[in-house]
């Protein structure tokens, strides 16, 4: 409040937009990640795709729908604090993730909205997966005895034995 032209604690639109412009000039070489934003003619999607708040949005742009700033486009710093902080808590969760779209277990894992560990556990022939560790093949024989097909269903023959307690050898 006490520094020149805050007095007010009331920022114009055209102050804003000089000094977004020195801002944006002066910092050249840095740009945002692309986001995902929705297509509508609304405040939301459009200050989404602007990459600014939907209150600052709005002192642009004040008769798009969904904006409800006054009649002089002006909005306090209170205000317009208030209401990033209340969109960032409010819209988290709906916010849509930027997944790549190859048959890979990095793109596909984040489209099911899962870790690439949870993902290869269930999908483990995926390109990027780790390959299964292969069990080493059993060689029993093919008798139809307890030691052959206790061997053959993979269970020692006491387990085979007690569920099949008439084959010859239990």
């Amino acid at each position: 409040p006490n520094t020149v032209g805050c007095s007010s604690g009331v920022i114009s639109v055209a102050d804003e937009a000089k000094e977004e412009s020195r801002e944006a000039s002066e910092q050249w070489w840095w740009r945002p990640r692309p986001r995902a934003c929705c297509r509508a003619m609304t405040a939301d999607c459009l200050s989404c795709s602007a990459g600014v708040s939907k209150a600052r949005y709005c002192r642009w742009r004040p008769s798009t729908v969904g904006c409800s700033s006054g009649p002089s486009g002006v909005i306090s710093v209170a205000d317009e604090a208030k209401e990033e902080s209340r969109e960032a808590s409010e819209q988290w969760w709906w916010r849509p993730k930027a997944c790549c779209r190859a048959f890979t277990a990095a793109c596909m894992s984040c489209q099911a909205g899962l870790t690439e560990a949870q993902y290869c556990a269930a999908n483990p022939h995926v390109v990027g997966c780790p390959e299964p560790t292969p069990t080493p093949p059993r060689a029993c024989c093919r008798a139809f005895t307890a030691t052959c097909m206790s061997c053959q269903a993979g269970q020692t023959e006491a387990q085979y034995c007690a569920a099949n307690p008439h084959v010859v050898g239990c």
